[in-house]
């Protein structure tokens, strides 16, 4: 008997209608599988066989043959082991499945029929209609990630005999509608380190309220110990919620990224990611591909922040791969197994030292560094990269009095508050646009919103000009200006805001 069965595969992060066509014949007993499998697919037909024995059904007297349609497509991972099994079972007689058409079936099975959750369902749950005429089955452990779906039916299930039972009309099984993001899946605080702690350094503390505030770039140099990597940590106490949008988007990516078989259950990432990957990261680690075109950690980091510590210390090779997501916000990385487009807007944030000892900047200690070692050390960072890096700070080494002064200092709630605000008026000002901050703004939006009288674009063209500020650098100091005019509710940029705008494109 032919039967199909309906499921999907991860291609990045698209979700590809996958249909399971099992035909269970009389003969001589044997079993072939098509359809481009992978070695995870291919070795299915034992998991299947063995889970299917569990729950006392028999399925192997019969000559089967199974086709993964569309025939072209790579399949790749265990999701398939469910729909694998239904359509065996279907196909064979042993059990009875009324409208099995309405059905999506993913899931892993161990030799014991139990079911364990696999990546990507996120995805496929966004795939598919919420009509309510489709009903998606999945392990119990993947039920965090498609109850973020509004008006999804899905049903769950911790084994093999659970999802026949409830296809037979039997069991305690009904079908769930997804009611989406709730309030609760958002932590009340972070667990990270508070600017109260933090001495001194007003400036460095301004800057990341800009950068914060507007999404933008920035790169931190000073001294060892300097407290450059402390202040950066304490960034994801002052950046504003996520909206659902976004939560979606960046907990699709996670699902995808997640190895299959994981015990531990699925969270959506409802805090804005803080990536800080290891300066000895290869290209595929940053910026994706590998085996299976995973994401890499500039993916991971979409909608947060990717932070590097030691910038200088990272191959080159790597930091220059950087350049077109910071721009375009996403990573297209082509294999000879396909192509796969990666979303990528995240804010990158950047800590080096001034020179190979440490000390060019420090007033107190001597450089032992030769002009030469100093130059080819700035030099490990590309001009189009730093050209890319909105705001460049110069944070400087701390008196020793100052560790012990113990007056009050604003704590990251006051400064977020600052910056929800200044997101809000963007948020506002976006409303009818691709656009979510004032980084992501194309150059002729930049112009049109900065609202700029004929003076202060003659300041800034002359400022500029004596700066040589490349046609880039022109236009994301205009949107850094934006976002400091947006902080004290300015309609538009004046003289103050591009002065403080042109500080953070040096370095001292």
């Amino acid at each position: 008997m032919f039967r199909r069965i309906r499921s999907y595969c991860l291609f990045g992060i698209k979700a590809v209608p996958v249909s399971v066509e099992v035909d269970a014949s009389q003969g001589l007993p044997g079993f072939t599988l098509v359809g481009l499998p992978d070695n995870a697919v291919r070795e299915s037909r034992e998991r299947v066989v063995s889970a299917i024995r569990s729950i006392g059904k028999v399925v192997t007297g019969f000559r089967t043959t199974v086709n993964l349609s569309p025939a072209d497509l790579r399949k790749e991972g265990s999701a398939l082991d469910l729909p694998l099994a239904i359509g065996m079972l279907v196909s064979t007689g042993e059990i009875n499945v009324e409208k099995v058409e309405r059905y999506v079936f993913v899931g892993e099975l161990s030799l014991d029929g139990l079911l364990k959750p696999v990546r990507g369902v996120l995805s496929i749950a966004m795939s598919l209609p919420r009509d309510g005429e489709n009903i998606l089955v999945i392990p119990r452990a993947n039920a965090s990630e498609a109850s973020l779906v509004e008006g999804l039916c899905y049903v769950c299930a911790d084994s093999l005999r659970e999802c026949v039972e409830y296809l037979e009309g039997g069991g305690s099984n009904v079908p769930l509608i997804a009611s989406g993001i709730k309030s609760k899946d958002r932590p009340p605080s972070l667990e990270v380190p508070d600017f109260r702690n933090v001495v001194g350094m007003e400036g460095v503390k301004r800057a990341l309220e800009v950068a914060a505030s507007g999404a933008h770039n920035f790169l931190l140099v000073g001294s060892p110990g300097a407290g450059k990597t402390l202040c950066a940590r304490c960034l994801p106490g002052i950046l504003p919620d996520m909206t659902d949008e976004e939560i979606l988007e960046t907990t699709r990516i996670h699902s995808c990224a997640r190895r299959s078989g994981d015990s531990a259950e699925f969270r959506p990432v409802v805090i804005r990611p803080f990536r800080t990957p290891h300066h000895s990261a290869s290209m595929v680690s940053l910026v994706g591909g590998g085996a299976r075109l995973a994401p890499g950690e500039a993916s991971l980091a979409h909608n947060g922040v990717l932070f590097l510590d030691e910038l200088p210390e990272f191959n080159r090779c790597v930091l220059e791969a950087l350049r077109e997501p910071m721009e375009d916000g996403f990573i297209s990385v082509s294999r000879a197994s396909g192509t796969v487009v990666w979303p990528a807007r995240f804010m990158m944030g950047a800590a080096m030292n001034p020179c190979p000892c440490g000390f060019a900047m420090d007033p107190k200690r001597v450089c032992t560094c030769l002009p030469d070692a100093r130059k080819r050390y700035r030099e490990k960072i590309s001009g189009p990269l730093l050209d890319r890096i909105d705001i460049q700070v110069s944070v400087p080494p701390m008196e020793a009095n100052a560790l012990v002064d113990r007056r009050e200092r604003e704590c990251s709630a006051d400064i977020r508050k600052r910056v929800c605000a200044a997101r809000a008026i963007q948020r506002r000002r976006f409303k009818d646009l691709p656009f979510k901050s004032n980084a992501e703004m194309s150059s002729e939006c930049a112009k049109r919103f900065a609202c700029m009288s004929p003076e202060v674009e003659r300041f800034a063209v002359s400022a500029a000009d004596r700066m040589n500020l490349s046609a880039r650098g022109f236009y994301r100091m205009l949107k850094v200006s934006r976002t400091i005019a947006d902080m004290r509710e300015a309609p538009c940029v004046e003289i103050v805001d591009i002065s403080e705008a042109l500080r953070y494109r040096t370095i001292n």
